[in-house]
């Protein structure tokens, strides 16, 4: 037997063989690197591995104990007339209780087995790490069921690399040798186990592309020209046709052979979100993956009937761990995997290492995260992964960090080509004014009113909803937007600024209302206004800003007025500085100074902006000594657990670990807007629903005031057995009108 559900060993053995056989089928390309980079067959060891990886249950102590099994779910079977399935959700106790006391790991006698077989290294790894239990955390275990040898021998490999003083490079290819079989063979495990019982599971599908418009724009003819570079650097403006460039660069990758898959690659999970959806309009097999991603492509389907709820999973699953053939996610879920602190992040690096790479867009401003970028910049070098980086906001100034990780890359390309439009005005800074609260610059929020259409950026939560608490009442629909928002609320802000502000609304002439956002609506929503207020920010975020100036017509000019924050008569820089403890004081960044200092009364030129780019960033990156150890641990990481996972275990959705974050920015936790109507959830796929439509992100600083102010309370539920103690607002401090509101003043961090 080979699971208590009666399924027989010969029988799951042949069904993962076919799967592991299909890989060769539906992903060529990495078949063929993987016989170029190792000087192996993939298909040989995938056979091998899916061969034996089950060996080990063919111990006796095992059968007796899944016949003991099998023979419970048979008794309750002809008692009820369940499938399996049924069986375990209902007597998820009873089910297979026999095999979890039985002490015996089958994947640690498929290798006693099969040692006579003298399996390549890699290939017994793969074995071992197909329950995830290839692990420290499970080194007593290895020693008790009497494989210490075997665990040694991955012991002294995976030390082999600091012994040998191995580099980055020659890890990140030992790594990927590896990878490939132990990663396959889990995948045709998983697939062959969901079939058997009863599951769908989501198709192979190759890349398909084919460009829709009849003439291509400037920035896509300079993919026809440059696709072949190993990094592509490309500044386009706002609106030049990036997404549909995207697809035709990842396209030539695949058709010429230097790729499976296409990986875009956004900032923040805002920008990703509205990216899929561009996507998905050009290409329907489109994965998007990210914390709040099921809410964003499946929550509605689900509640529809349009998709079942195990369906959804599985796509969802297929976009984590970028096996789709394009897959929008966050930078962090890529950087996260190189940390190889969950088992599956073998698979997630190996198929990243046979993709091509779309970053779009990168706050230049940050070097904590351009640190980590770099990264993942010479990591994908090491795997000859093809690397195109789109931004309305490039400096010159990266060439040198880039070139310094071994890319031969000598200029930015930029969409100049139509010299004239490069050249045109497209909007004004018509004022820079000091400015503290709204009231300091009333005439111009009135005159937002005579236009009837404004956007507005803020800077902070706090500043926006003191910009919304002044339009109220006054006739006029304003909408205000950031992060603090629920899963679906978000949506519902993102539709009624579309019907506001959007093309449509521009198109039949009643585009009318005031848009209030944060640092979420810089790249994210397709809206647009003639009148801008904007805090004072980094260049490059206000080049980004700016961009939703007359968007949807360039005969006008669009009109900025620019906000430079003080507070007690001092420049406020949040979230564009630090606080300086000793001098206790804010400090602004290198970038927002500067930006302060150039910044003039003037026309602005896509020209213009990027002459003022490189005047912001005309240094090489410098980046701080945290920037500089943070990056260094992430190599760590990488160069600790390439083969054996580490103790320490991240979840799904985590953006660091003990000593590695993707961001620089205050640890945060999930605070619950209203509390469940029953206490108790049967399972955590119940529990994630509802976390899902009733949850948000805040800041522990934030959370802890509001425990103090007795805003937010302590709410218990259980989860299977499990207590759970859950953050929750009280009524009244959250509305669909300005999400949370716990009346306090972001203050010192």
């Amino acid at each position: 037997m080979a699971k208590p559900s009666g399924i027989t060993l010969d029988q799951h053995k042949r069904d993962v063989m076919s799967e592991g056989g299909l890989l060769s089928k539906y992903y060529p390309y990495t078949f063929k690197k993987y016989q170029e980079r190792t000087g192996k067959s993939l298909e040989k060891r995938i056979d091998n591995v899916t061969s034996f990886h089950d060996d080990g249950k063919q111990n006796e102590k095992w059968q007796r104990a899944c016949q003991l099994d099998y023979n419970n779910y048979l008794s309750w079977k002809q008692k009820y007339g369940g499938s399996w399935q049924e069986y375990t959700f209902k007597k998820y106790e009873e089910a297979g209780k026999h095999l979890q006391k039985t002490g015996v790991r089958h994947e640690f006698h498929s290798l006693i087995i099969n040692q006579k077989k003298r399996l390549p290294i890699c290939l017994q790894a793969a074995i071992a790490a197909h329950h995830g239990k290839l692990g420290f955390k499970f080194e007593d275990r290895w020693i008790r069921e009497g494989v210490e040898g075997f665990w040694k021998t991955f012991q002294r490999e995976s030390r082999r690399v600091i012994d040998e003083r191995m580099s980055l490079s020659q890890v990140a290819n030992l790594h990927y040798e590896f990878a490939g079989p132990r990663g396959y063979l889990q995948l045709a495990d998983h697939r062959a186990s969901a079939i058997e019982d009863g599951d769908s599971v989501p198709d192979h599908k190759p890349f398909k592309y084919q460009f829709p418009h009849s003439e291509k724009r400037n920035v896509q003819k300079l993919i026809d020209q440059y696709w072949e570079d190993e990094l592509l650097l490309i500044r386009a403006a706002t609106g030049a046709g990036k997404t549909d460039a995207s697809l035709l660069w990842a396209s030539k990758q695949i058709e010429n052979g230097k790729a499976e898959r296409l990986v875009i690659a956004m900032p923040t999970r805002f920008t990703s979100n509205a990216l899929s959806i561009n996507v998905a309009e050009s290409l329907s097999e489109t994965g998007l993956y990210h914390s709040s991603a099921w809410f964003t492509k499946f929550q509605e389907k689900v509640e529809d009937g349009t998709v079942s709820k195990k369906d959804a999973s599985k796509e969802h699953e297929f976009a984590r761990l970028l096996q789709t053939p394009v897959t929008v996610c966050t930078i962090d879920h890529l950087l996260m995997a190189l940390t190889l602190t969950r088992e599956d992040h073998h698979l997630i690096t190996f198929n990243l290492a046979n993709s091509c790479l779309v970053i779009d867009e990168a706050d230049f401003y940050d070097n904590f995260t351009q640190a980590n970028i770099l990264v993942l910049l010479e990591m994908l070098k090491y795997w000859n992964v093809p690397v195109l980086l789109m931004s309305a906001s490039l400096p010159d100034s990266v060439l040198s960090d880039y070139q310094k990780i071994g890319y031969q890359v000598t200029d930015i390309k930029e969409d100049k080509i139509d010299k004239e439009e490069y050249s045109r005005p497209r909007f004004g800074v018509k004022s820079i004014v000091n400015c503290e609260i709204p009231t300091d610059i009333e005439k111009l929020l009135e005159s937002c009113l005579l236009k009837g259409n404004a956007i507005i950026y803020a800077n902070t939560v706090d500043r926006a909803m003191e910009f919304l608490n002044w339009f109220e009442g006054k006739g006029i629909n304003s909408c205000l937007y950031h992060s603090r928002f629920t899963e679906p609320d978000k949506m519902e802000k993102e539709k009624t600024l579309i019907q506001m502000l959007g093309r449509d609304a521009w198109k039949n002439g009643n585009a009318r209302g005031i848009a209030i956002l944060t640092q979420i609506g810089e790249m994210s929503i397709n809206i647009s206004a003639d009148l801008m207020i904007s805090d004072l920010c980094p260049i490059d975020r206000l080049t980004q800003r700016a961009g939703r100036l007359c968007r949807f017509d360039k005969s006008k000019l669009g009109e900025l007025h620019v906000l430079v924050l003080k507070k007690n008569n001092n420049i406020y820089p949040a979230p564009y500085g630090r606080f300086d403890r000793k001098q206790k004081s804010w400090v602004s960044s290198e970038a927002l100074e500067k930006t302060r200092q150039i910044i003039a009364c003037e026309e602005y030129s896509a020209e213009k902006l990027v002459r003022m780019l490189n005047q912001v960033y005309e240094a090489q990156s410098e980046f701080s000594a945290l920037a500089l150890s943070n990056a260094k641990n992430l190599k760590e990481y990488f160069l600790n657990n390439w083969l054996i996972n580490s103790k320490q275990t991240s979840n799904k959705d985590d953006s660091g670990v003990n000593f590695w974050k993707s961001r620089d920015i205050p640890p945060q936790e999930t605070v619950f807007v209203s509390v469940p109507e029953n206490n108790y959830f049967s399972n955590y796929l119940s529990y994630q629903d509802w976390k899902l439509k009733n949850g948000l992100e805040l800041p522990i600083y934030l959370i802890d005031k509001g425990k103090k102010s007795f805003i937010i309370d302590l709410k218990e539920v259980r989860i299977k057995e499990d207590k759970e103690q859950l953050y929750v607002i009280r009524e009244g401090f959250y509305s669909i009108g300005k999400g949370i509101d716990l009346n306090i003043p972001e203050e010192i961090i």
